[in-house]
């Protein structure tokens, strides 16, 4: 069947090319002459054929041949006759009729929902098979069953004529027909439902007399109290007992078949209602059926479980079956509403116990034992869609009356839900979303009930529970439904994004954080402090400021327990406030925000908070400054990913970066940067002395990593965001005051203790992979150790996190090179000896991570292949236009690096960015205020010209014939500079270069242009036409230059012959946007023949070899 079911759908992506396979799969369905015999069997193999043709008409229903749709007609018509086990397959079982009913009408369905015509033949005769199927005695019920399930998930249309008669046959046969186990109860022949629908209508009734009477200030009494009194359980007597248990008796007496039939007479009859219009006598007919089974879902779902005398998997099936009748009820009593022409006051009316009855039952269905089952939260949360499909009807004339009754709902669901699981479940969702529909609509039509509404929501948090401790007696824990009405607020601030609702909810939560119950740790701050958070997320102004300094001052106060005697015996809410709701908040926040001038306030805000943290804890001893700040990294992590770090920003933004990347290094939590574990002592558990401080720092930089690694990982993020740590353009490191103020006076890491700059120094030493001895930077202070070790951190991570990409757009252009802030150190004039010494030790360990990332992933295909080539391209790009700087120094490391990065992946060396970068600068000239410097720019040139040399000699060794024509390509475009002294130095450079098969002083071993025929390939891609020898040693080069040229100088005057020929009628302009002519390959073939016939003939002999030649290059071009 998966074989024919592709096939099916390959036919119908293209049926005019598969007509002969399509005609193969009808062939096999079973012919409509053996359908229509007296006793007709059909074996599998047509069974399957049917359901692949019904299949491609869902799929292409308008198809030019009949064959598929005359099939699928033919079978359904034959339909009554499968009623009987004869006409299936001996192994076909229940299941297997079942799921073919399912599968075909569900294809049958969908085909007549995109065809018209196909609708129009299956309506014909699709009520009198549905009636059959109902009236059906003589066939094996359960395929009749089977396919009435089908039809209830998949209903096809049927003609208005017959949808009364479909209706009255389904409530004589599978409503009114069922056993009235009443009697006892009801005088009248009653089914079970019409007995309790007595009890329950009263109090209905009740509740809807009273709104009318009272309006806003009802006093509201559950539906289910109503119920209780109407039984009679607290009369003081044994009558309502009695009565009870005759109304357990008579929903037991209701067999499971009978229910099963209501449920499929309800669904059916919803479906008929979607389709076409009944008559209203008997709409109303149906609408009362439906009510009576609401009414009594209200007295069954107060059933205790004791009270069945069934128990065990018979009573779970009865209770399932039983509620998804309700389920089907509750769906057509809500259809059938939206079908009734009820106008005026008794339209406002059959609203109101409507909208009754519904949160009646959805009350009913909140306090049930068997709320947990999937069928009764399924019935839930249609009983919650009527409710809002009433409250937008007449304009909204019910809203407020609605949301008097929707309050005590959501209390009684938020009472229900569970409190700290990921999801509060399914009730609890279907009360959010409604909600969230009738403020948002109620929103836009009558403000004042919504803003009621949801204030006596909010309100509901601030009702204070008897705190005050009596003798002896612990404090009283936090209701639940407030824990869940804050939940439930948050989330329609979420869904409804209005700022008016939340400035409306938030001043609440705030106080209570502020002066209420949550000023103390405790369930209710966690949740309130939660609930804010997501609140500023949505990124309105007020509410975002509010909530981030209230935040912020929560987080510093935590800083003052820090090592103290309080700390030991603080609730365990406080340190989940510290380590986990308050992070998950700044995270939320972070992640949220879409503004950019909040991003940007907010990253001033948080980078703020981090060097407060770092300093308030850096004097602390033991792991607090990891704890403190660690949990702050993914959010800073976050703010700082939309952030390009090589545009001009503000001083005091690059002072917060610096001083975040001093307390990463000081506290050890970046990831180690050397892959050799530095050999440390075990660190302590309380981690009180300088000593053990110094072997943090040193584990930090050989690891393994001692902290959470989601803060690893932030860190790396946060390196790719982050500005060169320059944060002054004179003596930047020179300035102590700045780095001394980020450690307190007379801490244990400060600038006065030698010990602690002793273990600073090794382990910027260990970070700079041994190249730098401790001795050799003895004279720098211990603070501006430190700072060197986060620049080594931040630097050597940006390399090896992601290759060396910093956050910018989508193209990996050399500017996005990590190199380019590397570098950004090298530039500082005056450096100590010692300081130059670390910076350029950092440079080269970069270098080798960089290396070492490419190197990692040379196996790599696909999107990761790209990645890392571009990646290998930026970071060549950038060293290339590195050795136009001023700094000698400079120069040189760039020009070491790119022979280094040139020996090891010598693919860049024909890579197009790489050779534009070599070839462009050499024209673009000096920087402006460097144009006055003679000895600068012949120093530059000469460099340039000396590399480029050796990288086209290298390149053409590897790959002549690549090179070759990627040099063609440049020299084309660098022929059409403006600069001609830059053209002229560019094309004599080239034309100096030699290579052959020969001996050859230009490279050592063996490479591809010691092959002849490689050889002579490349001579012949420039043009020459060569005969092969022993040894040659040719200007191939060069001839690649002149075949460029020749190219590029006639390109003018070919357009010119073209243009001629077209104003004399000989071509014809394209379709191209104007300026621009569009010439085809036969156009370019009858150009050619034009102006050999033309002008050959009356120009000198001497000429002919020139259009000859110009033949020869518009065949290649």
């Amino acid at each position: 069947m998966e074989a024919l079911i592709e096939l099916c759908d390959l036919i119908a992506q293209n049926p005019d090319q598969f007509a002969e396979k399509l005609a193969w799969i009808c062939g096999r369905c079973p012919p409509p002459e053996y359908l229509l015999s007296g006793f007709p069997r059909a074996s599998r193999s047509q069974l399957n054929s049917v359901l692949a043709v019904a299949r491609l008409l869902s799929k292409c229903p308008d198809h030019s041949d009949d064959r598929p749709k005359s099939v699928v007609l033919e079978f359904l018509r034959s339909i009554p006759a499968s009623f009987n086990q004869s006409f299936w397959p001996q192994a076909f079982g229940k299941d297997s009729y079942a799921l073919f009913f399912v599968d075909f009408l569900g294809y049958v369905s969908k085909a007549t929902e995109l065809s018209s015509d196909f609708a129009t033949d299956v309506a014909a005769f699709m009520g009198e098979i549905v009636i059959s199927a109902v009236t059906n005695v003589s066939g094996d019920l359960g395929i009749c069953r089977a396919f009435l399930s089908a039809l209830s998930q998949s209903f096809p249309p049927i003609l208005p004529t017959d949808a009364d008669k479909l209706v009255s046959c389904l409530l004589d046969h599978f409503v009114s027909d069922v056993p009235s186990p009443g009697n006892e109860v009801s005088n009248t022949s009653r089914s079970s439902s019409s007995a309790a629908a007595s009890v329950a209508d009263d109090a209905t009734t009740a509740w809807s007399k009273g709104s009318m009477i009272n309006g806003e200030s009802i006093s509201w009494k559950s539906s289910v109290d109503q119920l209780v009194m109407n039984i009679g359980f607290n009369d003081g007597g044994g009558g309502g007992a009695a009565r009870y248990r005759q109304l357990v008796a008579a929903f037991e007496e209701e067999s499971v078949e009978g229910l099963e039939k209501q449920e499929i007479a309800f669904k059916l009859i919803e479906h008929i209602l979607d389709k076409v219009h009944i008559n209203p006598q008997l709409l109303e007919q149906v609408s009362n059926i439906a009510k009576e089974q609401l009414q009594s879902m209200s007295v069954f779902l107060k059933i205790r479980k004791r009270d069945w005398s069934e128990h065990g998997p018979l009573l779970k099936a009865r209770i399932n079956t039983k509620l998804s009748v309700f389920h089907a009820a509750a769906r057509l009593k809500i259809k059938s509403l939206a079908s009734l022409n009820v106008e005026g006051k008794s339209s406002k009316r059959l609203l109101q116990v409507t909208l009754a009855l519904l949160i009646d039952a959805a009350e009913a269905c909140l306090l049930s034992v068997w709320r947990k089952l999937r069928i009764c939260e399924e019935l839930f949360s249609s009983l919650l869609t009527g409710i809002a499909q009433i409250a937008v009807t007449r304009g909204g004339q019910l809203l407020r009356i609605l949301l008097i009754r929707l309050k005590p709902l959501v209390l009684t669901t938020c009472a229900q839900a569970d409190t700290w699981a990921s999801s509060q479940g399914a009730m609890f969702e279907s009360v959010l979303k409604t909600t969230c529909e009738i403020v948002e609509f109620g929103w836009s039509k009558e403000r004042s009930p919504v803003d009621t509404f949801v204030m006596g929501l909010a309100t509901s948090i601030r009702e204070r529970n008897d705190y005050e401790e009596e003798d002896g007696k612990e404090r009283q824990a936090v209701p639940v439904v407030q824990l869940n009405v804050i939940r439930l607020l948050a989330d329609l601030n979420v869904s409804v994004k209005k700022p008016e609702v939340v400035d409306m909810i938030l001043p609440l939560f705030i106080e209570s954080l502020e002066e209420g119950d949550a000023s103390t740790p405790g369930l209710l701050r966690l949740r309130l402090l939660d609930a804010v958070s997501r609140m500023a997320s949505l990124g309105f102004e007020k509410s975002y400021c509010e909530t981030v300094v209230l935040m912020i001052r929560s987080y510093l106060s935590k800083l003052s327990s820090i090592g103290s005697a309080e700390s030991k015996t603080l609730a365990p809410e406080v340190t989940t406030e510290r380590v986990e709701t308050l992070p998950a908040g700044f995270l939320l926040i972070a992640s949220g925000l879409t503004s950019a001038k909040l991003r940007s306030d907010y990253r001033h805000r948080l980078l703020s908070l981090c060097s407060d943290v770092g300093l308030a804890a850096e004097s602390k001893s033991g792991r607090s400054g990891a704890d403190f700040l660690g949990p702050l990294l993914p959010a800073v992590a976050e703010i700082c990913s939309d952030f390009v770090p090589t545009v001009d920003m503000e001083p005091s933004l690059l002072k917060l970066f610096r001083n975040l990347w001093f307390y990463v290094a000081l506290f050890g939590l970046a990831p180690p940067i050397q892959k050799t574990q530095a050999p440390v002592k075990s660190v302590s558990t309380t981690l009180n002395t300088v000593g053990s401080m110094g072997a943090i720092t040193l584990q930090a930089v050989g690891g393994p990593y001692m902290w959470n690694s989601s803060w690893a990982s932030a860190v790396q993020r946060i390196s790719q965001g982050t500005p060169p740590l320059v944060v002054s353009s004179v003596k930047w490191l020179e300035d102590e005051l700045e780095l001394n103020a980020l450690q307190n006076p007379g801490s244990r890491q400060g600038s006065g203790n030698e010990k602690a700059a002793v273990a600073q120094r090794t382990a910027l030493s260990t970070a700079l992979g041994g190249r730098v001895d401790v001795a050799a930077i003895s004279t720098i202070s211990g603070v501006k150790a430190t700072y060197l070790l986060a620049v080594a951190f931040l630097e050597i991570i940006r390399f090896s996190s992601n290759g060396g990409i910093l956050n910018g757009g989508l193209s990996l252009a050399a500017c996005r090179s990590a190199f380019s802030c590397v570098f950004e150190y090298l530039k500082t004039p005056n450096l100590m000896p010692a300081v130059f010494q670390c910076l350029t030790a950092l440079v080269y360990c970069a270098f080798e991570t960089a290396v070492l990332w490419l190197e990692d992933r040379i196996t790599e295909t696909g999107n990761e292949a790209d990645i890392r080539e571009s990646t290998l391209s930026a970071h060549a790009c950038f060293l290339i236009r590195s050795m136009s700087q001023r700094e000698e120094h400079i120069r040189d490391i760039s020009v070491n690096l790119l022979t280094q990065l040139r020996e090891k992946f010598p693919q860049i060396l024909w890579n197009s960015s790489c050779l534009d970068s070599l070839l462009f600068p050499v024209d673009s000239g000096p920087p402006s205020a460097l144009v006055n410097d003679p000895a600068w720019i012949a120093t530059v040139r000469s460099l340039y010209q000396r590399i480029v040399r050796d990288w086209i000699i290298i390149s053409l060794s590897y790959a002549p014939c690549t090179s070759q024509g990627l040099l063609q390509e440049k020299l084309c475009k660098a022929n059409t500079w403006q600069r001609t002294q830059s053209t002229t130095d560019v094309v004599s450079l080239f034309s100096e270069i030699r290579i052959g098969t020969g001996k050859n002083d230009c490279w050592t071993g063996t490479r591809t242009a010691n092959i002849p025929a490689v050889m002579a390939a490349a001579a012949a891609a420039s043009g020459a036409n060569l005969k092969l020898t022993e040894a040659f040693n040719l200007e191939v080069l060069s001839t690649g230059i002149v075949s460029a040229t020749v190219k590029c100088n006639h390109a003018g005057e070919i357009g010119g012959m073209r243009r001629l020929y077209s104003s004399l009628g000989g071509l014809e302009p394209g379709t191209a946007p104007t300026g621009f002519w569009h010439w085809s390959q036969p156009s370019k073939r009858k150009v050619g023949k034009w102006i050999r016939h033309h002008f050959v003939k009356f120009v000198p002999r001497q000429l002919h070899c020139f259009f000859q030649i110009w033949v020869q290059i518009q065949n290649q071009m």
